[in-house]
């Protein structure tokens, strides 16, 4: 093999040193580009979760707006929908039990604050931008920390305080119009409509549109003490109370979360349930007026074997409606809720509802709870309500009773229908 020539030699190593240089290039330009990148990552983290520049400036800061509400008196039912105390316990147990956790830029009260003042006054975000002087962003990110903390705590406040129901409720028990007649009944059950928004990516979820707005059909369960023990949200809105009975029965079977009555026990329903097992209906009839509103329309006291249950069913029954009527009027959200995702949207109807439970329990003074407690027939006057006849309840397909209805539960309704009569007699 021939020697290369000097030249070449020469040539070949200029050759080389330029592939060496163009690659040295190509690496630090790609440097360069990740570097750049990075300092952009960094720079829009540091603005957006540091350096916050308060838009607007108050000299009472968000904190501050707290602590006066709460120490001037009534002023924190007003805002908060609850006293200041219950408010303070309440923060101190989602912090110590739930996860709710102070940050660097907002204490655990004012998060809680910011998610109370949404819910009972359906405020924009835009507006408590303006009262807490927080960015949209901390606002939205500080209002889902305390929902996720509070999924958590409605599991452990919608429930019986016994499952077994050992103890008769007080209500049936003190009260000779109920006693021993009900003395099976361990409360109500019913369902309710909210408002809620769909939006197109979510067009799975099923639902029916009543003057323009979504509607979620909700079924809870209270006991007699106005305490919500289940509730499921999320169906249709023209779905039929049976039928959504049968379906959270059927999803929730076998896993031990769904309330069923013990042998012997049952929840009152209206007429848009069957007289099932655990479940005992009134009797339905063009000749056997059911609804409370139905007896006071009219001079003619109950009468007969039929209306005389029905209307003792009926007022005991009615604590589910007053626990509606209470807990809407508390929480103005559930009139309009924002458009959230449909799943955020059922989370604020549960939450909600634990929010009334924990108040129910632990308020000195409640002008809801009070006015239901000092009149047994005082019902909330739901603005905007109207839930007349959406869950099919008025069924005269069967003069005195329904094809589906339980035996054992038919006897149950037969020998309570009696021992009224009896009574009435006596």
């Amino acid at each position: 093999m021939e020697s290369m020539s000097e030249d070449e030699v020469a040539a070949e190593d200029q050759d080389m040193d330029g592939e060496i240089l163009l690659q040295q290039t190509h690496e630090n330009l790609k440097m360069y580009v990740l570097a750049t990148l990075g300092l952009i990552v960094c720079i829009q983290y540091y603005v957006k979760y540091i350096y916050k520049q308060n838009i607007r400036t108050s000299i009472c800061s968000g904190w501050q707006f707290v602590i006066e509400v709460l120490n001037t008196p009534g002023e924190s039912y007003r805002t908060f929908r609850m006293e200041s105390h219950v408010f303070i316990r309440l923060a101190e147990l989602l912090v110590t039990k739930y996860g709710l956790h102070p940050t660097r830029e907002m204490r655990a009260e004012e998060a809680l604050a910011i998610f109370l003042w949404i819910c009972a006054h359906n405020q924009s975000n835009r507006t408590l931008q303006t009262r807490f002087k927080h960015s949209g962003e901390t606002i939205s990110r500080k209002f889902n920390e305390v929902l996720t903390s509070l999924v958590t705590f409605s599991r452990d406040i919608i429930r019986p305080a016994d499952y077994n129901f050992k103890e008769v409720p007080r209500k049936i028990r003190d009260d000779y119009k109920f006693w021993p007649h009900f003395r099976g009944c361990i409360g109500a059950m019913d369902g309710t409509h909210v408002r809620a928004v769909v939006t197109p990516k979510e067009d799975e979820i099923p639902y029916i549109c009543i003057r323009g707005y979504a509607t979620q059909n909700v079924m809870a369960i209270c006991d007699f003490d106005m305490l919500f023990t289940f509730v499921e949200a999320g169906w249709e809105g023209s779905a039929h109370d049976s039928r959504i009975l049968t379906e959270t029965l059927a999803k929730l079977k076998g896993k031990n979360i769904f309330p069923y009555p013990p042998e012997g026990k049952y929840y009152l329903v209206d007429a848009g349930y069957s007289n099932s097992k655990g479940y005992l209906a009134p009797f339905k009839g063009k000749n056997a007026r059911y609804h409370l509103a139905d007896y006071k329309r009219s001079s003619q006291p109950p009468t007969g074997y039929f209306e005389i249950f029905n209307f003792a069913h009926a007022s005991l029954r009615n604590v589910i409606e007053r626990s509606f009527g209470v807990w809407k009027n508390r929480w103005r959200i559930l009139f309009n809720i924002p458009s959230y995702k449909f799943s955020t949207q059922c989370k604020i109807v549960g939450l909600t509802m634990a929010l009334h439970n924990f108040i129910r329990k632990n308020a000195v003074k409640d002008e809801e709870f009070d006015k239901c407690d000092a009149d047994p027939n005082y019902m909330p006057n739901v603005e905007d309500e109207d839930d007349s006849n959406v869950h099919g309840d008025e069924d005269d397909s069967d003069e005195h009773g329904d094809a589906a209805d339980d035996e054992n539960m038919s006897i149950v309704r037969n020998s309570i229908a009696t021992s009224l009569m009896n009574m009435r007699r006596s």
